[in-house]
């Protein structure tokens, strides 16, 4: 689903929610979660669209308008387990975030 696809659809209340993915290396992936079904967005050339931190998905977010009340949220994997040597674990951590800087 490409950014303009996943805007007209959440101002249509379309789309349950939307993902903010923590990736290494300060990189950030959008999912957009409509119906259980996750969709990876995409820029207009067909790309994975990869804000350059999440302050850039945020300023995203709001230019493009009509999103405020989408839940929102940041995706964050555990590496905790694993810096300690331990085994690895698949959990993640889901906070609640709004377009606003700090929260």
């Amino acid at each position: 689903m490409t950014f303009d696809e996943f805007v007209k659809r959440a101002r249509q209340g379309g789309v349950d929610e939307l993902q903010v993915e923590a990736m290494e290396g300060n990189i950030y992936v959008f999912h957009a979660i409509v119906d259980e079904d996750t969709h990876t967005l995409e820029n207009a050339s067909g790309g994975v669209l990869r804000p350059d931190s999440l302050e850039h998905a945020r300023k995203l977010l709001r230019a493009a308008g009509g999103l405020e009340k989408l839940p929102l949220y940041l995706i964050q994997q555990t590496a905790y387990d694993e810096m300690i040597g331990q085994q690895s674990s698949l959990e993640s951590h889901k906070t609640r975030m709004s377009l606003n800087t700090g929260t």
